[in-house]
């Protein structure tokens, strides 16, 4: 009897974890493999509005993050005749703060406030609206 009532504890155990489940089911650990890849940029949210990322008509503007640590951003000029500024420089992350090193500039991080396969979203503080104060700033990419 003590085997059946233990075996029936540890199935309702079992089935119990199963439908327990977070929030961030989808969430992937910020790793180097997880964050190198390309990021098409999509959205910001700043002040609880989401703003849409204005990509031009014949190209979408990406980062591209290199195993090794190198990064290359694409940013469209103009789409007649095509013309975009590719900018590269350098990469690092620690825990979840990704460091990026711009050709010439000053280092800038950010954090990795949530990672999928398909999704990022990277947290940062900025003047977004050129108001003299400074924002908190998300910005979501896609690989897609």
């Amino acid at each position: 009897m003590k085997k059946i009532i233990t075996l029936f504890v540890l199935v309702a155990m079992s089935l119990s974890f199963s439908y327990c489940s977070d929030d961030d089911n989808d969430s992937t650990a910020v790793t180097e493999a997880g964050i190198a890849k390309k990021w098409y940029y999509v959205s910001y949210e700043v002040n609880g509005q989401t703003i849409p990322y204005e990509n031009s008509d014949c190209a979408r503007d990406y980062i591209k993050f290199i195993s090794g640590g190198t990064f290359e951003e694409y940013l469209v000029m103009s789409c007649d005749p095509l013309v975009a500024e590719t900018v590269n420089g350098t990469w690092s992350l620690s825990g979840n703060i990704i460091t990026l090193t711009f050709e010439g500039d000053d280092a800038t991080s950010a954090t990795i406030s949530s990672l999928t396969e398909t999704t990022m979203q990277a947290t940062d503080q900025w003047d977004f609206d050129d108001n003299g104060t400074e924002e908190t700033v998300k910005i979501n990419f896609s690989t897609q």
